[in-house]
C-alpha cells in the first residue's frame, strides 16, 4: 500500500498570475479539397500548469527543489496539488470547494538566483 504525496504547504504560493492550458483531445486530417475530418484521440483532456515564482528565499527554492528531485522524483511519482486559484482565503481554511489535482511534474524551467539569497523559476504540472 503506497501513501499519497502531497505538495509541500510550507512553501510560498506562485506568482500571479500563473498560466493553465488545457490539452487538445482531436485530431484533424485536411484533404485536398480544403475540407477536413476531426475526431477525438483522447477519452479526456488533461490540464497543465506553469507556476512561476519570483524573489522567493533560499530556503523556499530548496524546498521546492528538494520536493521534485527528492520526493516526486521529476514526473516519477504523482502527487496531489491544491491548485492556488481555488482557494478562498476570505471563506474558510479547510474550504471543502478547493480543487486538489492529482499531477506529475512534466518540466522544470531554468532557476536563477536574482540577488542574494533569492530566486526565480518555473514548473510545469501536468494533470494526471
Amino acid at each position: 500500500m503506497s501513501t499519497k504525496l502531497y505538495w509541500p504547504d510550507d512553501v510560498p504560493s506562485p506568482a500571479w498570475p500563473f498560466k493553465e492550458e488545457p490539452e487538445n483531445t482531436s485530431i484533424t486530417s485536411k484533404f485536398e479539397d480544403g475540407s477536413m475530418q476531426s475526431r477525438s484521440k483522447f477519452t479526456r483532456s488533461r490540464r497543465k500548469w506553469t507556476l512561476q515564482w519570483n524573489h522567493i528565499s533560499r530556503r523556499s527554492y530548496l524546498r521546492i527543489m528538494d520536493f521534485v528531485v527528492h520526493k516526486a522524483k521529476f514526473a516519477a511519482n504523482s502527487f496531489i496539488w491544491t491548485n492556488t486559484d481555488s482557494i478562498d482565503l476570505s471563506y474558510d481554511y479547510m474550504n471543502p470547494d478547493e480543487e486538489q489535482v492529482e499531477v506529475r511534474i512534466t518540466n522544470v524551467g531554468e532557476w536563477n538566483n536574482d540577488a542574494m539569497n533569492y530566486w526565480n523559476g518555473t514548473i510545469e504540472l501536468t494533470e494526471v
